[in-house]
């Protein structure tokens, strides 16, 4: 029995022993230091009210050699706040006990919505984050800009409409004109699309009254950069417009960027047409301007960076292209040429579709890029579609390892001579030197995309008339 005892007590101090080397020592805080922030302010660019921000971050460093204790993290104005925020995975308006390990940081994100005032000037909210760590309060102050705007819900216009220009439109899912409708968009007007947003004319009319300085700009409704790249370099960020069956339809003085595709235009219907003067589109992620079947007359253009094509002209309709600028540096790499065009398509049972074009013109013009090769002719073989295509490249700058001397497709065009775009890193355009001054006799001479007077002879290719 007193040899059970023993062995009893031996097991049970083991035991002890045991349990107590699994034990979390008792930490050791650092009872004076105190926290240091990478910002003592986060500030957010202008958004549009009711939109939720990005979320943007900051860390909370401890530089001691001892853990350290944060009694409270709270923000100021608790639930009433237009910010929120998240402490370590946690979201809530107050965190008590905050531990950070010695020579350790803490992530806190911040995001913010704000709330319409009916104004069409910029308003600022503000909170602030405070921090109490051994009996010493600190700050982080929270900052935004807001704006307001017009918002359109999967919204459908229905009768003639011209939007006010005295606030922002913000475009939510789609805004589509509806057939036989006119929208009409006056000059300075800045029209948003929230992530796959589209403005659709579905056999309706689009109107764009912008002038030289107080132009149209169609673009994302993110504001604000994101981590790694700055948001109006990213493209893709909405759909673009989309024209289908359009009525008469004039875009001028407009810009369109961050899109998908920028403009897209879908089955002609009789003579209507498109019509876009003095407009630029940059930076798409799959191409700038596409048609499928379409009359579009463009004068005075730059179609410029995207993932794919700054232009895809495609089975059938009327094109006709005057001084413009067809140039695509994308930053990453890029198979496709800066202009395709296509008169043929391949249906599901991989069975051929000959759609030639009524007429297809490019003059006076600048088809360039980082590629050696940036126009793609694709047009069907006379065996399958029975006749010539019908596509001609005039007085036309093309960089090109082929030649571009088939009197078919080509007429005083020219190959691969730099046409010394300013900065093409930067999306300047502009061009200079023997390639391109003195070379393009326009049949209407409109205006260069800098409002820059043209003659009826002598001027330069492309959409700028002087560097």
């Amino acid at each position: 029995m007193k040899s059970f005892i023993y062995i009893s007590f031996l097991v049970l101090i083991s035991l002890m022993i045991g349990f107590s080397s699994c034990l979390k020592p008792i930490e050791n805080f650092d009872n004076s230091g105190e926290i240091s922030f990478s910002s003592d302010t986060i500030l957010f660019d202008t958004l549009f009210t009711t939109i939720g921000s990005t979320t943007k971050k900051f860390k909370i460093y401890n530089d001691q050699s001892n853990p350290i204790k944060i009694s409270t993290i709270r923000l100021e104005q608790q639930t009433n706040s237009m910010f929120r925020i998240n402490v370590d995975g946690e979201a809530g308006v107050t965190f008590n006990d905050i531990v950070i390990p010695a020579k350790d940081s803490l992530y806190i994100f911040v995001e913010v919505t704000i709330d319409p005032n009916n104004s069409t000037t910029p308003q600022i909210v503000e909170d602030k984050i405070y921090f109490l760590t051994n009996g010493k309060e600190q700050r982080v102050i929270l900052n935004a800009f807001g704006q307001d705007a017009y918002f359109h819900v999967k919204e459908i216009i229905t009768s003639n409409t011209t939007w006010p220009n005295d606030k922002p439109h913000v475009i939510y899912g789609y805004c589509a004109v509806d057939s036989a409708v006119k929208l009409t968009i006056p000059g300075g007007t800045s029209v948003h699309g929230y992530n796959n947003s589209l403005l659709y004319i579905y056999k309706g009319a689009l109107e764009t009254q912008g002038t030289l300085g107080n132009e149209v700009i169609f673009s994302q409704s993110r504001t604000e950069d994101f981590i790694l790249s700055p948001v109006d370099s990213t493209a893709g960020q909405w759909r673009g417009i989309y024209f289908f069956a359009p009525l008469n339809s004039n875009l001028n003085y407009t810009q369109v960027k961050n899109a998908t595709i920028g403009i897209q235009i879908d089955t002609l219907t009789g003579v209507d047409s498109v019509i876009l003067q003095n407009v630029r589109v940059d930076n798409s992620s799959f191409a700038a301007v596409v048609t499928q079947g379409a009359n579009l007359y463009a004068h005075s253009c730059l179609f410029g960076n995207s993932g794919a094509y700054s232009a895809f002209l495609s089975i059938g309709g009327n094109v006709f292209m005057d001084h413009c600028t067809f140039a695509n540096y994308w930053s990453s790499q890029r198979n496709d040429p800066a202009v395709a065009i296509k008169n043929y398509y391949l249906d599901a049972t991989n069975t051929y579709h000959y759609r030639p074009f009524n007429d297809m013109i490019i003059k006076n013009s600048i088809i360039y890029g980082a590629n050696t090769t940036e126009l793609g002719l694709d047009t069907l073989d006379r065996s399958l579609s029975g006749g010539a295509p019908v596509v001609k490249l005039i007085n036309t700058l093309i960089r090109s390892e082929d030649p571009v001397v088939n009197s078919q497709f080509f007429e005083s065009c020219w190959r691969n001579s730099d046409p010394n775009f300013t900065d093409s890193q930067f999306w300047d355009f502009h061009v200079s030197g023997i390639a391109v001054e003195g070379k393009g006799t326009t049949t209407d001479p409109q205006p260069d995309l800098d409002g820059n007077s043209r003659n009826s002879t002598g001027n330069n290719l492309g959409c700028y008339n002087t560097p």
